[in-house]
Order: C-alpha cells, then sequence, then structure tokens
C-alpha cells in the first residue's frame, strides 16, 4: 500500500530512531588520556570510532581522546591501550543515538 506523504514522515521518523537505539545499544562512548606520539596507534585499537575528537589536556605531551565506539572494546583492548600509554579510560554506556 502507499502511504499518505504525512504518514510515510512519520515512518521515516520513527525508523530513525528505532536506528538510533540499536546503533546506541552496539555502542559505548570512551574517553582516555593518551600520549600525542600514540594517538594513531590509540585511534586504531577502537573499533568503529571514526573523527575521534581529540583535545589538549593541561599536559602538553598528552591529549584527550572521545570517541563512540563498538561495544567489543572489553578488557584486552584496554590493556592495550594502556600499554600504548593511555590513562583515565572510560568507557560509558549511550543512551540515545541521532546519526
Amino acid at each position: 500500500t502507499v502511504l499518505s506523504s504525512e504518514k510515510q514522515a512519520l515512518l521515516d521518523k520513527l525508523m530513525t530512531r528505532f536506528n538510533g537505539v540499536i546503533q546506541a545499544r552496539e555502542s559505548k562512548y570512551i574517553m582516555l588520556h593518551a600520549p600525542k606520539n600514540n594517538v594513531d596507534k590509540i585511534v586504531d585499537l577502537l573499533p568503529g570510532a571514526e573523527n575521534p575528537t581529540i583535545l589538549p589536556t593541561c599536559d602538553d605531551s598528552m591529549v584527550a581522546v572521545h570517541a563512540v565506539s563498538s561495544e567489543t572494546l572489553f578488557w584486552e583492548t584496554m590493556e592495550e591501550l594502556k600499554t600504548l600509554g593511555a590513562s583515565s579510560i572510560l568507557v560509558m554506556p549511550i543512551e540515545k543515538m541521532l546519526g
């Protein structure tokens, strides 16, 4: 059946929201401090992290990395991040996401 434009717009909006909930369930928000010289290697370890936010810190040799990553980031990856000099590693759930 063909939907009216109003109903199609509502359906599109609902599908976007459903997809946002599904994507949020499969993702985590990662925050960490990283030595500037290892940022590329550290970002490469974060699955699904595209265009992470890199912020300066009070320590000129370190930056803060904020990224949305797939939920496959667990202890082994965190330990590998630590080996590359990452510190203050936080992994937080994401409640909602809209791309």
